[in-house]
């Protein structure tokens, strides 16, 4: 077993064995359940106000809302969070973790095999690789497309590598014109980028209002 830092390109720092990633049954701590009560006690430690920045953000509390979306064709649906549901009308594409469970059964015929190369790909490269905003945004079209609940327009679902089965939900929607890494998947993929909130005098361009 290796520590993501010891994962160098999708192989062992020591001996450059390709790494294999794999589902283990295993107990969590469910921080979630507690982050309140966690945060809040801060308060009671007599520690630098440093540490107790990294531990709110080690906590990693989110206010926000979660939402299903139906896959067309498909009685699957995948479970999307997000802190400014506001912006949903933003929403161009959506993005399942390559490890996701429901992959697999939403993927068509003709792109299975390269969606199944894509995950293998991805269970060789560490979270910490993966999450780098450095990197290439990379991904595969599923064929699939997923219906906005709020406007019942079809968006086309891919796999890519920067979302995490492990964080959150495992799933995102995607709004190109307000979130970056989506804006760098968009602009690679051709994808449209909606505008949904600009500041006063903008001047309609949403390229670069993303960034």
């Amino acid at each position: 077993v290796l520590a993501n830092e010891e994962v160098h390109d999708g192989t062992c720092w020591r001996c450059s064995t390709d790494i294999e990633k794999k589902d283990l049954p295993q107990w969590f701590f469910r921080i979630t359940a507690n982050a309140d009560r966690l945060i809040e006690d801060l308060a009671l430690v007599d520690w630098p106000e440093s540490i107790k920045l990294m531990q709110t953000n080690w906590i990693g509390r989110s206010t926000g809302v979660e939402f299903d979306m139906r896959i067309k064709g498909h009685d699957a649906c995948m479970r999307v969070f997000t802190t400014r549901v506001d912006t949903v009308f933003g929403m161009s594409f959506a993005v399942l973790a390559p490890e996701h469970p429901i992959v697999e059964e939403i993927t068509t015929p003709d792109r299975l095999e390269a969606v199944r190369e894509y995950a293998r790909n991805a269970r060789r490269t560490s979270e910490i690789e993966r999450l780098s905003t450095e990197r290439e945004r990379t991904g595969c079209f599923t064929g699939a497309s997923a219906i906005n609940p709020v406007n019942g327009q079809e968006v086309p679902v891919y796999v890519a590598d920067y979302v995490l089965q492990s964080y959150g939900t495992g799933a995102i929607m995607a709004v190109p014109a307000h979130d970056s890494r989506d804006f760098d998947f968009a602009a690679k993929h051709g994808l449209p980028v909606p505008v949904v909130i600009a500041p006063d005098g903008w001047d309609g361009q949403p390229l670069e209002q993303a960034h």
